[in-house]
């Protein structure tokens, strides 16, 4: 369907002309396409791709389709996708089957194709003959090893950051690896007092550049980093640390895999610390989508699930609001995908409980009317007509709940967090006078299902505000 869709939109381009707003309309398509993309194989992708360019007849929209392409691939950060950009140069554009802007664009990407074609994800690593601290030589990767090839300058900052991420991993994680610091300059100074910070790597460097180690795995800046099976396959590229630490612990993994550990929920916390009180949805989407990239994205699904997996577990424990209204989007993105989560133990562990978050976060959204339920409390604040008639003081019909700002909360008094809560309701009502508050205490309240059937309350305590007709204007809020 998009294959045709992108079709009718090529051939409109040729009949009617390329005009500007034309451009843009197809840029946008085929962006969309990118997105539908991702995750196949490159040979997928680059047949999805040589399709669109050959279906453009006219030679400008050739050009701007091809060209576009090549952008995209060439510039993604999903790890695998600079295989397609190599593809296009080799088939399209260093041919001149397609036209370059400029001569000088053409040499930057051949330049591109040849800087990256030998260092692809799948193909065997190039062997390299280095030297050691004491100028014997070396011939890296090693066979029947994990090998992971560290490229690096001491002058570079984020070859700093980087070395110390990798030295802490080692360290805390048993990995059955070795790893390689290459140093690139020739400052061997500089080099001692590296080599003594990272007692841990296996050091080596290559002061007259004999080996060609700049063409054969790309490295044209640092920090650079390879992941090398037993096999001497490539199996990561560009990496960084974090992106090392899923690769090894797929490949190290017994098969088992237990979510929501304290050392992830302790990672995804320090990731998201970092956005501070600016932490929206869409930064958590975006989170998703790069460990996606990183993993679904080069056909890793065991790690995939992991990841994704993980960020679940976490969503589902964190109770601030941003968190709560990730939780539906996320997992109709990376959870409802049935041919990834196809296992019982998925089904069990995973699925069941994205279902379970999905449902319970869906009920009284932000925009909804508070459902007229009666509910007994007790209002912090003078009394107003919100009392279920009939009934005794104490007795609230939570429809009539109106005011600005207004607040439920639910809460027992069995939950220390609840206990805190309360002093803070106590210091809010006293602060203004137009602040409203109505306490649930479910211990007590005798309609208790139907509050559990309307109310997200599997964790306590529980916070609506309401604006001045009573409808929802946050949840799981954090007074």
């Amino acid at each position: 369907m998009k294959k045709l869709f992108l079709t009718a939109a090529l051939l409109a381009l040729t009949v009617f002309g390329a005009l500007a707003q034309d451009f843009k309309d197809l840029g946008g398509k085929l962006e969309e396409y990118f997105v539908s993309l991702a995750g196949e194989s490159p040979a997928v992708q680059n047949k999805e791709c040589d399709f669109l360019i050959e279906s453009a007849k006219d030679s400008l929209v050739r050009q701007y389709v091809a060209l576009k392409i090549y952008e995209h691939y060439s510039s993604s950060k999903i790890m695998g996708d600079e295989a397609v950009a190599v593809h296009i140069v080799d088939k399209w554009l260093a041919p001149g089957k397609v036209k370059m802007k400029t001569e000088e664009d053409l040499l930057a990407a051949k330049m591109y194709a040849e800087f990256n074609r030998s260092s692809l994800i799948g193909k065997n690593a190039p062997k390299l003959s280095l030297k050691t601290p004491d100028g014997k030589a070396s011939r890296i990767p090693l066979s029947g090893r994990y090998n992971v090839l560290f490229f690096y300058d001491t002058s570079c900052p984020a070859c700093k950051a980087e070395t110390v991420n990798l030295r802490h991993m080692l360290r805390a994680d048993k990995y059955d690896v070795k790893l390689f610091a290459i140093y690139v300059g020739d400052d061997a100074d500089s080099w001692i007092s590296y080599r003594n910070d990272f007692p841990e790597a296996i050091h080596l460097w290559d002061p007259k550049m004999e080996s060609d180690w700049q063409r054969l795995y790309g490295v044209l800046g640092t920090p650079r980093m390879f992941l090398v099976d037993p096999q001497g396959v490539i199996i990561g590229r560009n990496l960084d640390t974090p992106a090392l630490k899923v690769l090894l612990s797929r490949e190290f993994s017994d098969g088992k895999y237990t979510y929501g550990e304290e050392s992830q929920t302790a990672r995804y916390r320090q990731m998201f610390a970092t956005y501070g009180d600016t932490l929206k949805v869409s930064h958590i989407l975006e989170i998703a989508d790069y460990l996606a990239a990183r993993t679904f994205g080069e056909g890793n699904i065991d790690s995939f699930k992991q990841v994704e997996g993980d960020l679940l577990y976490y969503l589902s424990q964190e109770k601030g609001e941003v968190y709560k209204d990730a939780i539906i989007p996320f997992v109709k993105r990376y959870i409802k995908m049935e041919d990834v989560w196809n296992t019982p133990e998925d089904k069990a562990q995973v699925v069941s409980l994205g279902e379970f978050l999905s449902e319970m976060t869906s009920r009284t959204p932000v925009g909804s009317q508070v459902p007229d339920i009666a509910a007994s409390g007790t209002l912090r604040r003078k009394p107003f007509p919100i009392f279920v008639k009939g009934s005794k003081e104490g007795v609230y019909q939570l429809g009539k709940l109106k005011g600005k700002p207004s607040y439920i909360v639910f809460y027992s008094a069995n939950c220390s967090s609840c206990q805190e809560l309360l002093g803070k309701v106590e210091e809010l009502v006293s602060g203004s006078r137009k602040v409203k508050v109505l306490l649930v205490d479910m211990d007590k309240v005798p309609q208790k299902d139907q509050l559990l059937d309307t109310f997200d309350l599997t964790q306590l305590p529980f916070v609506i505000q309401l604006d001045k007709k009573g409808v929802v204007q946050h949840r799981y809020v954090q007074l």
